[in-house]
């Protein structure tokens, strides 16, 4: 981005769908979810509008996400947002849901840790009874392994593409921890690695949280992966993809 003062006032995500070449641009105008009350929020729903606003303006043709709380927010972001995100925390608050299937006709879910697949194959018809031209997307970002972190589940991948129109891996979301290991409570290479192997496991694309300064990111910065490499882990991913092609040739 070319104005990092405007940008790094909201969190700097990316995702992108394999094989397509499908970019899209995640930023959250409020981290409603935060566990202190002293946490950084960011600003607001009308000058997240404006900022989203002047990303189009600057980057014709970008894509955006954006996650939202509260139902009456989904007809606020109709016009400048392309996909809308429900939170990990509310993905079966069944309102919300519905209202952004009214207004939207790509509707993200991020999968609550807590869930396996047979909770979330059941609740996609919230969005496809409400919008019947609706894509719905499920995002995994990990499953609860005791009280301290969170681990990745490959077997559900297929399972879930059964009823999902996407099915998304979170890189970064995903390695999060309650504690610190090695002075972190995430972890960025593993995050890269998720990122370059999701092909594998048959993920229709990838999320991934990053920064150009991952220390002075809003939030979650111990799972960012630096800006600089993504490029590299494109690659990586590429030639992967390639490699998968000839194998299933």
């Amino acid at each position: 981005m070319q104005n990092r003062e405007v940008y790094t006032k909201i969190s700097d995500h990316l995702v992108f769908l394999l094989g397509v070449e499908d970019w899209y641009y995640k930023a959250s105008f409020d981290k409603a979810n935060r566990t202190s009350l002293y946490g950084g929020r960011g600003p607001g729903l009308e000058e997240g509008i404006k900022i989203f606003k002047e990303i189009k303006d600057r980057h014709p043709g970008i894509k955006l996400i954006t996650d939202i709380h509260e139902p009456w927010q989904a007809e606020k972001l109709a016009d400048v947002i392309d996909v809308i995100q429900i939170p990990a925390f509310l993905c079966r608050q069944t309102d919300l849901v519905i209202e952004a299937a009214r207004h939207f006709n790509k509707v993200n879910v991020k999968k609550g840790q807590w869930l396996g697949p047979n909770n979330l194959l059941l609740s996609v018809d919230k969005i496809k009874n409400t919008n019947q031209n609706a894509e719905a997307w499920i995002t995994d970002r990990g499953s609860s392994f005791g009280y301290d972190k969170l681990i990745n589940d490959f077997t559900i991948v297929d399972e879930l593409k059964e009823v999902y129109d996407k099915v998304i891996l979170d890189c970064t979301h995903s390695t999060q921890r309650d504690r610190k290991v090695y002075g972190r409570q995430g972890d960025p290479l593993l995050a890269a690695r998720h990122m370059v192997a999701a092909p594998i496991y048959n993920y229709d694309g990838v999320f991934v949280e990053t920064h150009y300064d991952p220390k002075t990111s809003p939030s979650d910065g111990d799972c960012m992966i630096n800006l600089k490499e993504i490029s590299n882990l494109l690659h990586k991913q590429e030639e992967i993809m390639k490699l998968l092609g000839t194998l299933n040739g």
